[in-house]
């Protein structure tokens, strides 16, 4: 049904109602919420707890029997203690009259470990990190002021392992190894025709834990006003951390001598079977 609204037309008659149709507007269909996820519980009152009770039971531990007893697990392959010694200086943002506290945070941004020349139980640590200071001093008006500083420092050092690691297995730069075939008339290759093969090798990589940073520290005040208030630190700091390194290994476990010996012949494994291919190629 249409809806009509008053419209006044002049004429010569005067002013004449004229219907005109009015629009209707649709008003937009509501859509029903939907939710792609599961809505969380509605959380309800809290009640009072009086009093919890707990106990425990003892089990004895059960494991599965392995057809060849190997785990791949972490193994720890050095666990090392590494010195530097940092000299830095540190300008203060207002001149201060007295250090109150400093605190002293470690953190290592880089900590890697390359393989070395000087033999399989070597290898060359790559150390960069920094030392996080929270410095607080009285400046001259009274105040105590906070300021943060950060300290880098590096060490470089050939280490020795306790435990091998995995014998790695090196790709050449370039790893296509093409195979040509002989042309029809047998005076080249044939160049419509060709066959290669591409081959990489993922070694594990040897990882690297802080488990723990000392700090023997220094601290030198210098460039003082005529009201004895200091802006520079010099430090010379003592960074002793304690590093460990782990790569991950497929590591045989020791079978009770109580036990009858078992023969695990699994025949050829994985590694054998890559050099097997590698030098074949």
């Amino acid at each position: 049904m249409k809806n009509y609204m008053n419209n006044f037309v002049k004429t010569n008659l005067g002013f004449i109602n004229s219907p005109k149709t009015e629009k209707k507007h649709m008003a937009p269909k509501k859509h029903a919420m939907v939710h792609e996820k599961c809505p969380p519980q509605k959380p309800g009152d809290l009640a009072k707890v009086t009093a919890i009770d707990c106990t425990s039971v003892d089990f004895d531990l059960e494991g599965n029997e392995l057809n060849v007893p190997v785990i791949d697990t972490a193994v720890a392959l050095a666990e090392i203690e590494l010195t530097a010694n940092v000299e830095a200086d540190i300008h203060l943002p207002t001149p201060a009259s007295e250090i109150k506290n400093i605190r002293k945070n470690v953190s290592l941004t880089q900590c890697k470990a390359v393989p070395s020349l000087s033999g399989p139980g070597f290898v060359s640590l790559f150390i960069t990190g920094f030392i996080h200071k929270n410095i607080q001093y009285s400046d001259r008006s009274g105040y105590i002021r906070d300021y943060h500083v950060d300290v880098p420092f590096s060490c470089n050092q050939t280490v020795e392992l306790v435990n091998p690691t995995d014998t790695a297995f090196s790709s050449l730069k370039n790893t296509v190894v093409e195979r040509r075939e002989r042309a029809k008339k047998g005076f080249g290759a044939d160049r419509c025709s060709h066959s290669q093969i591409n081959f990489e090798f993922f070694n594990e990589p040897i990882d690297c834990k802080l488990l723990a940073a000392f700090i023997n520290e220094v601290d030198l005040l210098k460039k003082f006003d005529k009201y004895g208030h200091f802006n520079k630190i010099t430090e010379k700091m003592e960074v002793v951390l304690f590093i460990k390194l782990l790569q991950n290994q497929q590591v045989a476990l020791t079978i009770d001598d109580n036990e009858d010996c078992k023969s695990y012949d699994t025949g050829t494994t994985i590694s054998a079977r890559l050099r097997e291919l590698r030098d074949r190629i």
